[in-house]
């Protein structure tokens, strides 16, 4: 899609350059026009609707190797490896990010067809702009040079993943894009943990259940 390729190069050339600092949030969330514009559905579509659905599914096959291949290239398990999260602990990740039931059912869709797969793309929206809430708010919090610009880029490339999603979802006549997802759904005890180690629970918790879930879908385009 060419609209995600331009907001891949303008996330890249942005997330390189950025150094922790607090701002004033934009009114409207980035998740909620995640390739830069509003985009229009098309009146025509293609008749081949198998072909189509391929199309889609090798679309998104290769956005989502781009967003793991980085993911794991920031090495995270260096950067917080004196975080420890225990039984007591999980109470601070949000439960509202997607987890293990959400990953344990996307792995089920690798021995389906590519329609079943392609109905999916829907909760794919949905829970990468649940992790596209989390990712701001970690963004906003961390004071880290090293851990902001980690963070940074791997937004980037969830808002490319984002993008791409949106941009096939509106491609299939079968499928509607879901409802924007709110800042709200992350409460005011998530964002203002009560010290630095239960912040530093919560975000790498958040990023766990990201690594997780990409891993997840990873068995689904099987690459």
């Amino acid at each position: 899609m060419f609209v995600s390729r331009g907001y891949l190069l303008i996330s890249i050339l942005a997330a390189g350059s950025a150094a922790p600092r607090r701002h004033t949030r934009s009114n409207l969330p980035m998740w909620h026009l995640p390739c830069g514009e509003e985009l229009e559905i098309d009146d025509y579509f293609d008749t081949n609707i198998e072909q189509e659905t391929s199309n889609s599914i090798q679309n998104l096959r290769l956005q989502h190797e781009l967003t793991i291949n980085d993911y794991l290239s920031r090495d995270y398990e260096y950067l917080y490896e004196n975080v420890r999260i225990g039984v007591e602990e999980y109470q601070y990740i949000p439960n509202w990010v997607p987890g293990e039931k959400d990953t344990h059912m996307i792995k089920n869709l690798a021995n389906t067809n590519s329609q079943t797969i392609v109905n999916h793309f829907p909760k794919l929206h949905t829970d990468l702009q649940k992790f596209a809430v989390a990712f701001e708010e970690l963004l906003e919090d961390e004071m880290s040079l090293k851990k902001y610009k980690a963070l940074k880029t791997t937004q980037s490339y969830l808002m490319m993943m984002l993008c791409e999603v949106e941009s096939n979802i509106v491609a299939l006549p079968s499928l509607r894009i879901p409802s924007r997802v709110e800042r709200s759904i992350m409460n005011k005890v998530e964002r203002n943990p009560e010290d630095d180690t239960r912040r530093l629970i919560r975000d790498w918790g958040v990023l766990l259940k990201y690594r997780d879930y990409l891993h997840a879908w990873r068995h689904v385009f099987n690459y």
